[in-house]
């Protein structure tokens, strides 16, 4: 008989109906409720993306997919998914008691967001630890996961392909420039050279945590590094998003990097590294947002795929949740 051992999948939730948008809300500002104007804008932000966020089902999609695989290569172990949410219910508490009661006694942990923070990930691991000791539930972590090559790997070649695809356009501009016999008048805007710019992109956090020695910053900047590499670029910028509306949060916003790049290229190709899947800060703050000011710019807006249910780029959680569980063996 196979060893039994939990999968708990923690994500930062998202709400699945208009009713869970207040408790939602308040939940994220630690118990304290939103003003109206404050929910309104959420709703209307919701509204600009076709609804609600697709984040909870793109994420037991993931978790689906990763509970596959493990369970495709396992020869001595079965897994049992648990979902369990940081600010709406099935909570990550939830999750783990649903595991105690299926009679679980060990699991292993890991959160969709792949790089380690002081401030967004230890959290979930924290609450996921706290109750498990009420069980006496073993928990092995995953405390990161970026720097699996299959994660590297996916995002290479999703720029790869958008570079690909940027360059074909600009040789259709190009032709259709070299058609135009008449000469632009001395009123008209200069031509920019056909440049592509490449931003990689990740949630933007307090200064007060960098202060407190959070490496977040580096590791998604090293990251990026190592993703340009393979891709064989040397010139990209690296830029902040989704920051807070209160206190003062990790720069460059991505904003004013794309007014940065204004006067030297003619598109830009966005690489939200710091997310996994389509939901609010992607289909809102990347695609209507930055879009907005490209076309304000005059610049052409592209965004790569987001990974989703994309059977490479899970498969970079499931190498790191088998490597953690090979070295609680040997331990």
């Amino acid at each position: 008989m196979k060893r039994r051992v939990g999968l708990l999948v923690m994500s930062y939730g998202t709400p699945r109906k208009e009713s869970d948008i207040l408790p939602y809300y308040t939940h994220i500002r630690r118990g304290y409720p939103p003003t109206e104007e404050e929910v309104e804008n959420l709703k209307q932000r919701y509204a600009a993306i076709g609804g609600l966020s697709p984040l909870a089902k793109l994420t037991e999609i993931q978790a689906r997919e990763l509970e596959r695989q493990l369970n495709e290569s396992a020869q001595d172990v079965e897994y049992e998914l648990f979902i369990g949410n940081k600010h709406i219910e099935p909570t990550i508490e939830d999750a783990v008691t649903q595991m105690h009661e299926a009679g679980i006694t060990e699991a292993v942990a890991i959160v969709m967001a792949p790089y380690f923070s002081m401030f967004a990930t230890a959290s979930y691991f924290e609450r996921a630890r706290r109750r498990a000791n009420r069980y006496d539930l073993k928990l092995y972590e995953v405390p990161a996961w970026n720097d699996e090559p299959e994660f590297i790997d996916y995002w290479a070649g999703a720029l790869t392909n958008a570079l690909h695809e940027a360059a074909q356009g600009n040789n259709a501009a190009r032709e259709q420039l070299e058609t135009v016999s008449e000469p632009q008048g001395n009123n008209a805007p200069p031509l920019r050279g056909e440049q592509i710019g490449v931003v990689f992109t990740a949630h933007s956090l307090p200064y007060h945590v960098i202060h407190m020695g959070d490496t977040y910053p580096q590791i998604v900047e090293e990251t990026a590094h190592t993703i340009a590499r393979k891709v064989g670029i040397d010139s990209y910028k690296m830029a902040w998003q989704s920051a807070g509306v209160r206190g003062d949060w990790l720069t460059p916003d991505v904003l004013d990097v794309t007014k940065e790049f204004s006067d030297t290229v003619t598109k830009l190709i966005y690489v939200p590294i710091g997310f996994v899947c389509d939901h609010l800060e992607i289909l809102y703050d990347n695609d209507k947002v930055c879009k907005d000011l490209c076309d304000t710019l005059g610049l052409a807006y592209k965004r790569v795929p987001m990974p989703n249910g994309d059977g490479l780029f899970v498969k970079a959680m499931a190498q790191a949740v088998r490597r953690q569980m090979n070295s609680n063996e040997v331990k």
